[in-house]
């Protein structure tokens, strides 16, 4: 930590990324602690104690509870170095928050909620069924961590929920004693610097690393204390200051949303540069693509989608039009690049999916979350590439001056933790990657949700006639239905078709995010038919009107399997939250690009059964799904490994090109 002057703040420097947490010997305890539970058994044991102390806590006057609050921050700070599970300043800091936030916000929290909040605080990443309370446990976590007198950054999904999170329990975060803020994208320096400033400072992911990056680059690269002295001796921190206080302690909300699902994806911060010749030759090779055929000049490949590969065929046509480009864009290797981003952006990158067209602008959709990343551009050449494919005045293309990936970045931070209802299956990954320990805790009320109803078709107008049919019969029900997708023009699809049945239906998706809380407010009403992109899957809360969870629950349709069954149970677990009942069919289609990208060939033979053999397609099903899904799984983790050692090397050349 360093002061640098009485005005600024403290600055916590962040972590080095190449070095393991701790010692050799404190991991292997604290895994062998875990692996035996006996952290568990300790952290409950502290749990039931809090609850014990919470009733005479919850009886004290308002002065006096506020003199109690002080008294237990200022202890919980000073034995920071020694807490451990059963000394009195833990017992009496969680009972402390408890109660706070029963006098707040009129919550008692539960014997889970206690316990994840407890288990975040000591770096864990707590796996909380849907509808558990999630948000008043990571706020709770928030505060033992903001009384430690460090930044605490609280990530959440969307900007949205971080807003309305942080207003939520700012009557909690007030008690305590912790001043909180929301981090926006459209704030200025100043008021970025305020809300960081903050002990608790809610904020998205992309968000957290912008800054960072920006930070970073004011600061010419000083991250250690002596490194930023230096800077400020050098005439630094005149003009600007940087806006973050460092990076300490992150909560991650929805944690496997950011830690593994967008781990690999690169923010890179860049500035346009004036480039005509390239405005030219992207012009140029948009009309020459229009003359290339598929799998003949070249071909796309399956796996990824992202790679296109010219056939002999196509090089040697290229080679006799070649002359129609720029004369920088002839070599043999720039102008393949350059038909190659031509083709992404006609084959590859689709409108409505990948982007949306908004007032002249190409902007594009986080397929992740399905919201609009305004800010946003691709590299390489692929944004001004599409933007020709659209008829579009093109944009300067960037020159990179920062990048990192969420992965590296989170991997910088003292202390991690987090919660998500989909933790399953990802526990090897959090502790070889981040050192993070996964506990996972069972709801408190059994699960009335029933699941596992696939219906399949053989293709997609078959599909969409069959959703549409289903939505509309539970809509006569006097039922509310979700109809889940991952594409906005499939949503666009089934609400045309619902619309002409006679079914009237809301449409949630990045066209539409302005009404989204009017929306999500209202999407829990009887008969109320609501079509929606992954904006409706993590931390969206349907809260449903009365008498609906006695007539059976919201119901949940799946238009199409994602490729991590994880998201798939995102948005499953919008039905059937703290013991509601419910309902969650998925609906899946033979040509999904599920099968199409990622099905192993030994499994084909069984997909072609199943077109063939309609009676058999409800048992084939469940395998095909799971092996496409274990595969493109299989391969994320693959790229993450391979990214994690890369950026391994990186950091050691550097050390050494340091030294010398």
């Amino acid at each position: 930590m360093e002061r640098s002057s009485a005005a600024a703040p403290p600055w916590f420097a962040p972590r080095d990324p190449a070095r393991p947490r701790g010692s050799l010997g404190w991991r292997l305890n604290r895994l062998a602690r875990h692996l035996a539970r006996r952290d568990r058994v300790a952290m409950e044991r502290e749990v039931r104690a809090a609850q014990e102390a919470f009733p005479a806590l919850a009886e004290l006057e308002e002065g006096a509870f506020r003199a109690h609050v002080a008294q237990v921050r200022r202890a919980y700070r000073l034995k920071r170095a020694q807490r451990t599970p059963g000394q009195p300043e833990l017992t009496s800091a969680l009972a402390t928050v408890a109660a706070a936030t029963k006098r707040t916000l009129g919550m008692t929290p539960s014997f889970p909620q206690f316990l994840a909040a407890l288990a975040m605080a000591d770096g864990y990443a707590v796996q909380l069924a849907p509808g558990e309370g999630k948000t008043l446990a990571v706020a709770m976590a928030a505060v033992l961590q903001a009384w430690d007198g460090r930044p605490c950054h609280v990530v959440t999904a969307n900007e949205y929920l971080a807003a309305r999170d942080v207003e939520l329990m700012r009557p909690l975060y007030d008690l305590c004693g912790c001043s909180a803020a929301s981090v926006k994208q459209e704030m200025q320096r100043e008021e970025s610097a305020a809300a960081y400033g903050c002990d608790i400072a809610y904020a998205t992911a992309p968000q957290l690393l912008a800054d960072f990056l920006r930070d970073q680059l004011l600061l010419g690269g000083a991250q250690t204390p002596v490194q930023r002295r230096l800077w400020r001796l050098n005439g630094g921190g005149a003009a600007m200051q940087p806006v973050m206080r460092g990076v300490y302690a992150a909560i991650i909300d929805e944690a496997d949303g950011v830690l593994i699902d967008e781990a690999t994806t690169p923010l890179i911060i860049a500035s346009p540069q004036s480039n005509p010749l390239m405005v030219k030759a992207t012009h140029e090779a948009r009309a020459l693509v229009d003359a290339m055929e598929r799998d003949v000049h070249y071909t796309v490949h399956q796996g990824s989608h992202h790679d296109v590969r010219l056939t002999p065929e196509g090089e040697q046509w290229l080679a006799g039009v070649a002359h129609r480009l720029p004369e920088f864009w002839q070599q043999e290797d720039r102008r393949e690049n350059l038909l190659s981003m031509a083709l992404l952006a006609r084959d590859v990158f689709e409108r409505d999916r990948h982007y949306v067209v908004q007032e002249g602008r190409v902007v594009i959709v986080d397929e992740n979350t399905g919201r609009l990343m305004p800010d946003r551009s691709w590299s390489h050449g692929i944004h001004q590439a599409i933007e020709a494919r659209e008829s579009l005045e093109l944009t300067d293309p960037s020159q990179t001056a920062a990048r990192m990936t969420f992965q590296d970045f989170f991997r910088r931070y003292h202390v991690l933790s987090g919660a998500s209802g989909t933790l399953q299956g990802i526990g090897h990954e959090l502790w070889s990657t981040y050192g993070l320990l996964t506990l996972r805790l069972a709801p408190r009320v059994p699960s009335r949700l029933r699941t596992g109803e696939r219906h399949v078709y053989p293709s997609r107008d078959d599909k969409l006639d069959a959703i549409v049919a289903e939505a509309s019969r539970i809509h006569r029900e006097g039922l509310p239905v979700l109809v889940g997708t991952r594409r906005i023009l499939d949503s666009e699809a089934i609400a045309e078709r619902l619309l002409a049945a006679g079914v009237d239906c809301k449409v949630l998706n990045a066209k539409k995010h302005a009404e989204e809380a009017e929306i999500v407010a209202h999407a829990g009403g009887p008969d109320c038919v609501t079509v929606a992109t992954n904006m409706a899957g993590r931390g969206t809360d349907i809260l449903l009107a009365a008498g609906v969870a006695d007539a059976g629950g919201l119901q949940v349709l799946s238009f199409e399997a994602h490729e991590s069954a994880r998201v798939d149970w995102q948005l499953f677990g919008r039905s059937g939250r703290q013991g509601a009942p419910g309902r969650a069919q998925a609906f899946i289609g033979l040509g999904d690009e599920l099968f199409e990208r990622h099905l192993p060939a030994v499994v084909l033979p069984f997909l072609w059964l199943a077109a063939g053999v309609p009676a058999s397609r409800t048992r084939l099903a469940p395998a095909l799904v799971w092996a496409a899904q274990w595969r493109a799984q299989r391969r994320s983790w693959s790229a993450r490994k391979t990214l994690a050692e890369r950026e391994a090397q990186v950091m050691q050349q550097l050390s050494f090109s340091r030294i010398g």
